[in-house]
């Protein structure tokens, strides 16, 4: 990257020894090195291989410098000189158009610049997204770096309260109440000069757990719901399936396994085998009929604690 006013087709500007050790502070808070991909593809979102490791950066010769480890696939393109330039993807400073940052760099063929070194902007990239992250926000209000998200949206709120406050002041058009504060209502996903009353709802929104227009939370509360019944049902079937549950026992077994699936879970990890596995059939309705009762009936007689003379008696009647 040359230093100076560097003009190009995405936009003009300024690089220095300020920049350089901007993006070094930058490079070693993030603690990775900066990737080299091809045309750009770390900002698509998709797969984006890599072509080189930018392991240092050196200020010479008029320019900021990097000592790069080339992959063997990105290295054979060079040697066969497939790609010629390096476009470095950068973060400008909109007070003076300053370059703070690097955010990665790319193998390409079309740089912006004509007649300058091959370092610069690709004709072909259409650009990324435009964000500020938290801390940011935070520096932007004058707050420290340990503040906490509900501080920052304290804060916020304070601020379109004073700036409410200064327009009502001046008795301006109801139409005319806005927030003046441009990055905030980006921050918020709103243009430039919103209504106080659009950007309270959004925060409010935020505060919901609403991103755009689901409700995130409510949808988190219904999947972990879902998930709790398939785990239970899952739970209640296994111990049927080990003799651990009888078949009456199921709704109040799925009933305490969704109350406490560990409590649930103890129970049937002490619970004792109490239907034979390969005799006793769950579907099975058929009562025992004539004199003779069968081994599951006599079974589960002794688990009840009934005679099986009780059973000729009340249980085989005709019609029972």
């Amino acid at each position: 990257m040359p230093l100076g006013h560097v003009v190009s087709s995405k936009g003009a500007f300024e690089a220095d020894e300020e920049s350089f050790r901007t993006i070094q502070d930058g490079i070693t808070k993030r603690g990775v090195d900066v990737v080299i991909d091809y045309e750009h593809q770390t900002l698509g979102g998709g797969e984006a291989p890599a072509a080189g490791w930018v392991k240092e950066l050196k200020l010479e010769d008029g320019c900021i410098k990097a000592v790069v480890e080339w992959t063997p696939r990105g290295a054979e393109y060079l040697k066969n000189r497939e790609y010629r330039y390096l476009s470095p993807t950068i973060h400008v400073r909109k007070s003076d158009n300053k370059v703070t940052g690097l955010h990665s760099l790319a193998l390409t063929n079309t740089p912006a610049i004509e007649g300058m070194a091959p370092i610069v902007n690709s004709d072909t990239f259409e650009g990324g997204q435009v964000f500020m992250d938290l801390k940011q926000l935070a520096e932007l209000l004058g707050l420290g770096e340990d503040v906490t998200e509900e501080q920052i949206l304290e804060a916020v709120k304070a601020c379109l309260a004073e700036n409410k406050s200064l327009k009502e002041g001046q008795q301006p058009p109801a139409d005319d109440k806005v927030v003046a504060n441009k990055t905030v209502c980006e921050l918020l996903g709103l243009k430039a000069g919103a209504a106080v009353a659009d950007v309270n709802s959004k925060i409010m929104e935020l505060k919901g757990g609403i991103i755009d227009g689901v409700n995130v939370l409510a949808e988190l509360k219904a999947l972990k719901s879902e998930n709790a019944e398939r785990a239970a049902e899952e739970a209640v079937t296994l111990a049927l399936r080990s003799g651990k549950l009888t078949p009456p026992q199921k709704d109040w077994a799925k009933s305490y396994a969704l109350s406490d699936p560990k409590g649930f879970a103890a129970f049937v990890d002490k619970a004792p085998q109490i239907v034979p596995m390969g005799e006793v059939h769950f579907d099975s309705t058929a009562a025992p009929s004539g004199d003779t009762l069968n081994s599951e009936t006599l079974f589960a007689c002794k688990q009840l604690g009934i005679t099986p003379e009780e059973v000729k008696k009340y249980g085989m009647q005709e019609g029972r």
